[in-house]
């Protein structure tokens, strides 16, 4: 290496790449630093002509990795005086764009995103039920009075309703104090969101009335400690499916 040892020394973690392997490889020694918990966060990385005697590769081959690692929220580049490759943690909605675009790849229906729901939201309510902090309990009361609020009018936009029942689940993934669960709420916010959207047309106060009900019940239930009924005795969420798909709660 043409550089001296100090560089070297600071990234043990890193080696020259394979032959043939070029930006992969270099993409993946960078995510297995961070996984690994060589880097953080915030973390700078070397400068573009150190990471190429590093890896051993060009400046355009080392490009093309920090662009794949850019591109999924990895790393941040900086411009600037202060700029550089910044490790960074990756932001929900990166997650949710490829979880989405992996849903449309797979053509998965509506019917089993309400099947995921049915298992994963109950789940998450149980956690919570032993976990939640008063002040996580009062916000699930606060949000849940918000939505039983606007139940009762048609005129309240169906987008607003959406925006205050994914709240909800939020919080309760929030209180579950389980990392994994909050990643992948916050991750999916977007498909749900969407394919909630989807269904204003079968929107009807009834249906409202019921969800805010539910919703309560679950706040109530996760208040009172009571990890057995929080799951709503299975009536955690109600989705109605389109298309003749059927209904399904949880």
């Amino acid at each position: 290496m043409q550089f001296g040892t100090d560089i070297e020394d600071q990234h043990p973690f890193f080696s020259e790449v394979r032959p043939g392997r070029g930006f992969e490889d270099i993409a993946m020694q960078i995510k297995e630093a961070i996984l690994q918990g060589h880097l953080k966060d915030g973390d700078r990385l070397p400068n573009e002509r150190e990471l190429g005697s590093l890896f051993g590769v060009s400046r355009p081959t080392l490009r093309e990795a920090i662009r794949s690692l850019e591109a999924i929220g990895v790393v941040e580049v900086r411009r600037g005086v202060y700029g550089g490759i910044f490790v960074a943690e990756p932001k929900p909605d990166h997650v949710g764009k490829a979880l989405a675009a992996l849903l449309r790849f797979r053509g998965a229906t509506i019917s089993e995103l309400v099947e995921f729901r049915q298992t994963f939201e109950a789940e998450t309510a149980y956690w919570a039920a032993q976990r939640a902090t008063k002040e996580q309990i009062e916000q699930l009361v606060i949000i849940a009075n918000k939505i039983k609020d606007v139940a009762h009018s048609s005129k309240v936009p169906w987008e607003k309703f959406i925006e205050l029942d994914l709240a909800f689940h939020e919080e309760v993934a929030q209180a579950s104090h389980n990392q994994i669960r909050v990643a992948i709420m916050l991750a999916i916010h977007g498909v749900l969101r969407k394919t909630s959207l989807m269904l204003e047309k079968i929107d009807d106060v009834a249906w409202r009335e019921q969800q805010a009900a539910d919703l309560m019940e679950i706040a109530e239930a996760i208040g009172e400690g009571n990890p057995e009924c929080a799951p709503g005795m299975g009536v955690v969420y109600r989705v109605k499916v389109p298309n003749g798909e059927g209904s399904s709660s949880h």
